[in-house]
């Protein structure tokens, strides 16, 4: 093989192999599973209601919500008027103070309640409830399989494999601010709960029987 030839050939082999790896470059294709997970989204929880609707069922309500989305203090505000004479100061510190009672009979412990003037309002007041509080949304960027929702079934280029999944996973998260973790928890919780369990036995007491729901056999 003449010189000529020879670079003739290592030419055309360079071009080759630059064929080849042009074409596995072109085999790549970016992955259709979606790699986001459900999110938590952090918020203010506000409802302001008439006075004469914060009974005892309300406080039982709200308590059941913060129970499940709700975290840190509870602020209950309770207006009234300067300029009311039965709107007064003296009655919306008697209602913020039975407001909060009812709140923490329902375990609602940490509420801070207080009132707040409001002119020209009349006579009738107004409580203002708040606290952080949490809900699972779906990942981001992510939506339903095509006919999940409607029955529109055509092909969805950009629809990304477990949206579905876990969308409909957020849907059912019951509460949304375990998925925060623990660490706001005090760590030796769960290590001071199971010693006192151990107590009752070194005390010689067993265990009451468990009364409720049963299983079939």
């Amino acid at each position: 093989m003449t010189l000529i030839q020879q670079s003739r050939f290592f030419t055309v082999m360079a071009v080759l192999s630059a064929s080849v790896l042009l074409s596995a470059c072109d085999l790549y294709e970016e992955g259709h599973i979606t790699e986001n997970r459900v999110q938590v989204i952090e918020e203010r929880f506000v409802e302001e209601i008439p006075l004469t609707d914060a009974t005892p069922g309300y406080a039982s309500g709200l308590a059941r919500h913060y129970e499940k989305h709700g975290d840190g203090p509870v602020d209950l505000s309770v207006t009234y008027d300067p300029h009311s004479r039965s709107n007064t100061a003296m009655n919306a510190s008697q209602s913020a103070a039975r407001l909060a009672k009812n709140l923490r009979s329902e375990g609602v412990l940490n509420v801070k309640a207080d009132i707040l003037p409001l002119q020209d309002s009349g006579d009738e007041s107004v409580v203002v409830v708040s606290y952080m509080s949490y809900r699972a949304e779906p990942p981001k960027d992510c939506t339903t399989m095509s006919g999940f929702d409607d029955t529109d079934i055509s092909h969805d280029a950009d629809y990304r494999l477990g949206c579905t999944v876990e969308t409909i996973f957020a849907k059912q998260i019951a509460r949304p601010k375990d998925l925060m973790g623990q660490g706001r928890i005090d760590p030796t919780t769960d290590g001071r709960r199971a010693g006192n369990i151990g107590e009752l036995y070194r005390g010689g007491m067993g265990n009451e029987s468990l009364e409720g729901e049963t299983a079939s056999e």
